[in-house]
């Protein structure tokens, strides 16, 4: 009975040592397990490694699309529209004729002149011959002269007028508009048509004079307009004068050909003022401010974070440029710098 009791009794300890084993496992194991809890309990963090790269900075202004070589052609000679003779978005030339103007009036005052021509000319050429011939006054043949050449004058001056009775196009380009119709009086100084070139497109924009030393001619710069595709250019000109009632400047960039943009269309000008082949760039949201508003990162020294104060330069496209402080190759906390402290350790965020 008592080898009984004590087989049980220690087979209950075996039974009790197992379970202990169990819950508490090996000691290699109770140990890799610590590591982890303390692994666990470390900030985690994600990091950029810097290295050099392009940055380019600019600002924005806003201008507007012109041309030189728009004209809105008025009536030399006041009259009634008589003919339309070229239609609305034509292609036009140099010298050809878009509307004229009756000329009835002046064409029977030129069959009149005509006629008188023709008598003192005749009256004249005998007035000569006798003259030649020592017969009549002096002062009779200088009068038939005299008449003729006026009459040749005053039919010149008709040509003239009737000839300007023809509205001709300026330049080359686009008949864009006719403002008259047939019957309707065109007189100075309402416009009768409007002639295009779109070849030579320009913006013409202002900015302001805190920029008078930092844009040039020859800067490049980047335009874009609503519905149309982004297009390089540069400064063709820049003003010499400072406009007192805003404080701008006039600059001219040159649309290149082939642009679809219309005079009077609003264009956005982005001008460069600063390119830099290789620079260390940094995500606005990356750099911090202490107290002081002094600017600081966190780089990862091993697996510590060690703060790092910097200087910072201009901000592109959510870029800030670093001008100090780091250098290639360092690893700076991108995300959860808010979250540590100088000199804290640190676990990387896994990919």
């Amino acid at each position: 009975m008592n080898m009984t009791l004590n087989t049980l009794g220690f087979a209950g300890a075996l039974t009790t040592l197992a379970v202990l084993l169990t819950q508490c496992g090996s000691p290699a194991e109770a140990g890799a397990v610590e590591r982890e809890d303390a692994s666990s309990r470390l900030t985690r963090v994600g990091v950029r490694t810097l290295s050099a790269q392009p940055f380019a900075h600019s600002f924005a202004v806003q201008g507007n699309v012109e041309t030189d070589r728009i004209a809105s052609v008025l009536a030399e000679f006041p009259g009634v529209v008589a003919e339309v003779l070229t239609e609305e978005g034509a292609q036009v030339t140099p010298g050809q004729a878009l509307v004229r103007i009756n000329t009835d009036v002046l064409t029977k005052q030129r069959e009149e002149l005509v006629t008188q021509l023709e008598l003192a000319q005749t009256l004249f050429d005998r007035q000569e011959r006798l003259w030649n011939k020592d017969i009549g006054s002096e002062v009779e043949y200088l009068q038939a002269r005299t008449g003729v050449e006026a009459l040749n004058r005053s039919l010149a001056t008709l040509d003239q007028q009737i000839d300007k009775a023809v509205i001709r196009a300026p330049f080359a380009g686009v008949l864009d508009r006719v403002f008259v119709n047939v019957g309707e009086m065109a007189a100075p100084p309402m416009p009768v048509v409007r002639v295009v070139d779109l070849k030579d497109l320009y913006v013409r924009a202002a900015v302001s004079d805190h920029y008078a030393g930092v844009v040039r001619e020859g800067q490049p710069v980047k335009v874009e307009a609503r519905g149309l595709e982004p297009v390089e250019s540069q400064i063709r000109r820049v003003g010499q004068f400072i406009e007192a009632a805003n404080r701008t400047i006039d600059l001219t960039v040159d649309l290149p050909a082939g642009s679809r943009a219309l005079p009077n269309m609003v264009a956005t000008v982005h001008i460069t003022d600063l390119s830099l082949d290789s620079a260390l760039v940094l995500p606005s949201a990356t750099v911090l401010q202490d107290a002081n508003g002094k600017e600081y990162v966190y780089v990862l020294r091993g697996d510590v974070a060690t703060k790092q104060p910097i200087t910072t330069g201009m901000v592109s496209e959510g870029m800030m440029l670093i001008e100090s402080g780091l250098v290639p190759g360092d690893r700076v906390i991108e995300r959860g710098a808010t979250r540590v402290v100088d000199g804290e350790r640190v676990t990387l965020i896994e990919s």
